[in-house]
């Protein structure tokens, strides 16, 4: 595991006269951390060291002993989404100067491959990512980094908000990936973090509609009271509760609703479903077939109650849960021509997806990985202009120490976001 940023292993005599002693929280296993003394990050010419003052959890990483699909094959450094105060520059530095209020962007791009020049860093073929295996993460009282990767943001901007910069960056992302504009409708599945800040950023933009969708009752009735700092009124429009339909008699509603037939799509069967393909009006069904009928109808309930039935649908989906209930509900739900963003990740790599309803809707299908350089400017400035809101999501915070009971906390369903003070 290497330090983030390291070009030398000197540590600066202006540092060593600060006489820090630093600790951080561990990843040792699945569902397991540890708060153990670590070294102090030694501060590179081109780069900055900050007391880390707020972190966002890694739940993620804390639920499945990895990061991005790459499980841990030793401890590691937990965190990525934190702001601190610099306390200590390098000698090459003019852009910082000591007591800078700075969020940690936590990836540093090689700035070299193809995708870095192309403006993609965040398809860096060479990628640090704190907190992952080839990186110590920000979940530490001090962390260094380059200057460049460290964003001021003003004093209007809480520590508790700012530790939840990188997530609004990354709603930023999303945005431009599906091209947010007023006159747009966007559906979001999961009321999650990302879910939330999804729609948040949307309003900001002005979309005309929104409407969300989670399983959790506990998410939809937060979701549904979410403040718009704009307006005053939800951002929301409709928030509605998933909660799948009764498996049904596929032949019986192919006998009495023969249309449907073209909206399901053929899915190739295979061993290992609970319901067997069944035959009518000539079309073969299977488990995926009804899975898919039953998005249909939920969907379809739901464009009709928010005023959406008239227009085929939305215009952007953002799946934000990664479930394959939710996919299937976010290609029911998106209009003729629209565009699906995934954005949730699942613990599995494949999953059932309506391949003849992405093609007769000519739907545009994207992905997104992270967020790109102007990102961080973009969410610090929405968040200093009062555009977006962060603070309703932060319900709890917990010092350093107790990290291990703030992850527990956040794995219980009951909070949004939970905050780790780090100096505490």
């Amino acid at each position: 595991m290497s330090h983030f940023h390291q070009i030398t292993d000197e540590q600066p005599d202006h540092v060593k006269k600060l006489n820090l002693e630093n600790k951080g929280c561990m990843l040792v296993g699945i569902r397991e951390v540890q708060i153990t003394d670590i070294p102090l990050p030694i501060l590179q010419p081109d780069g900055v060291l900050v007391k880390v003052v707020s972190t966002d959890n890694d739940m993620h990483a804390y639920s499945s002993g990895g990061v991005g699909g790459r499980p841990i094959t030793e401890p590691v450094i937990m965190g990525h989404e934190s702001a601190g105060e610099v306390i200590a520059v390098g000698s090459a530095v003019t852009s910082h100067k000591v007591g800078n209020r700075v969020a940690v962007e936590p990836g540093l791009p090689c700035r070299r491959c193809i995708n870095c020049k192309e403006g993609r860093s965040n398809l860096c073929l060479d990628y640090l990512y704190c907190g992952a295996p080839n990186a110590k993460g920000s979940i530490q009282k001090y962390f260094a980094l380059p200057a460049d990767m460290a964003p001021k943001f003003p004093d209007n901007v809480g520590w508790d908000e700012a530790g939840s910069i990188q997530p609004l960056a990354i709603g930023i992302q999303i945005g431009k990936r599906v091209d947010l504009r007023p006159h747009q409708t966007l559906a979001v599945m999961g009321c999650g973090p990302i879910g939330l800040i999804t729609a948040a950023v949307a309003h900001a933009y002005s979309v005309k509609k929104i409407i969300g969708i989670d399983i959790n009752p506990t998410r939809v009735e937060f979701a549904r009271k979410y403040i718009s700092p704009i307006t005053g009124k939800p951002i929301f429009d409709h928030v509605f509760l998933n909660s799948p339909l009764p498996a049904v008699s596929l032949k019986h509603k192919y006998e009495t609703d023969p249309a449907l037939v073209k909206a399901i799509s053929d899915l190739p069967s295979g061993p290992g479903g609970d319901v067997e393909p069944t035959q009518a009006n000539g079309h073969e069904s299977t488990v995926g077939d009804m899975k898919w009928e039953n998005a249909i109808v939920r969907a379809a309930g739901w464009l009709e109650e928010s005023g959406l039935a008239e227009a085929g649908g939305v215009d952007r989906v953002v799946e934000a849960s990664g479930t394959e209930d939710c996919c299937l509900l976010g290609v029911a739900l998106a209009k003729q021509g629209g565009t699906y963003l995934q954005v949730g990740l699942s613990h599995i790599q494949t999953m059932l997806f309506p391949n003849v309803a992405v093609t007769n809707k000519e739907l545009d299908l994207k992905g997104i990985t992270r967020y790109t350089s102007s990102c961080f400017p973009s969410a610090i400035d929405l968040l200093s202009r009062g555009m977006v809101d962060l603070k309703p999501l932060i319900s709890k915070t917990f010092p350093l120490d107790r990290s291990q009971e703030a992850f527990e906390a956040v794995r219980a369903g009951k909070d949004i976001k939970i905050i780790i003070k780090n100096q505490e």
